[in-house]
């Protein structure tokens, strides 16, 4: 295997990596439904190992961690919307299978495109509409043969984590673009987890794994996320969100093969047919932006 020997090509093996662990913790939360334990309790521990790892880095890098007043009620509403992508991502698994919950929490950056067109912060070319339509056609592949066959729960609970999360991004990059991404990070993580923490004395099943093997499942999931998330942050701030994001496709395949292999978890041939369209739009949208980057970047050059 050949190791990139450029900064970019390090930045993007890392960004790999980053979507493989991710995948991987994906699976590896079926350990812990398994084993009896409900999504709440995946999540909130998640939030709890993402919380502590941030603040104990940022206190060992000597950073201020803290955000202006004026960021205040917009890092509550991120976290608000983390703790959906978090519990929606991780939860889905307690009632549909990996590979299904994996491919329907990777429309969010199609939902990302449509947002973004949305609120005019950028115009819509036909080739970037026709992957859009391209890859809903694929989604409603995918739901039209898991329909019936599939708990409603854990589907809506990745289609919501979808919207979170493209919502978040949204959010990010238009108030928090001049903060320290790991400061933000850390107030985020720590109101997804007070909300997560109410959710769960109030409203949710709260059920504890009965195994060591669900135990670590359970942490397994916060772990990977805790390692996976910012090495995928790192990228991004060497090689741009685009081509991070490219590598990063990878996760929902990882979490398939491993669900095979671990579980044996294996999708309709309808459902990887339109996860595959899903997968090809996303890939084809992000190789657009890229080159309409780079044509940009050129013609400032040759000014």
């Amino acid at each position: 295997m050949l190791i990139p020997t450029t900064k970019a090509g390090q930045a993007f093996a890392i960004a790999l990596l980053a979507g493989i662990i991710l995948g991987t913790a994906v699976a590896v939360s079926r350990y812990a439904y398994d084993a009896g334990a409900s999504g709440i309790v995946v999540a909130i521990v998640r939030s709890a190992v993402m919380t502590i790892a941030v603040a104990i880095g940022l206190r060992a890098a000597r950073i201020d961690w803290r955000l202006p007043p004026e960021l205040t009620a917009l890092a509550a509403l991120n976290g608000t919307l983390m703790a959906a992508m978090t519990y929606g991502n991780i939860g889905a698994v307690e009632f549909i299978s990996v590979g299904l919950a994996s491919l329907l929490f990777f429309t969010f950056p199609i939902i990302i495109a449509v947002l973004v067109v949305a609120l005019g912060m950028e115009q819509i070319r036909p080739a970037k509409l026709a992957t859009i339509v391209l890859a809903f056609v694929g989604l409603a592949i995918t739901l039209g043969a898991s329909f019936g066959n599939v708990d409603i729960r854990g589907t809506t609970l990745s289609l919501v984590a979808a919207l979170a999360t493209a919502v978040n991004a949204i959010m990010v990059v238009r108030h928090f673009r001049t903060t320290n991404v790991f400061v933000a990070t850390l107030h985020f993580s720590i109101y997804s987890f007070l909300v997560l923490a109410l959710i769960a004395v109030f409203f949710a099943d709260v059920r504890l794994p009965d195994t060591l093997l669900g135990w670590g499942g359970v942490f397994g999931v916060g772990i990977l996320q805790t390692i996976g998330t910012p090495m995928y942050l790192f990228a991004i701030a060497q090689i741009g969100a685009l081509k991070a994001g490219m590598a990063t496709n990878i996760q929902p395949l990882v979490a398939i093969i491993e669900a095979w292999y671990l579980f044996g978890e294996v999708l309709t041939p309808a459902q990887a047919a339109g996860g595959m369209l899903v997968l090809l739009s996303i890939a084809v949208m992000q190789w657009l932006d890229l080159r309409r980057v780079r044509a940009g970047t050129q013609a400032v050059q040759a000014k």
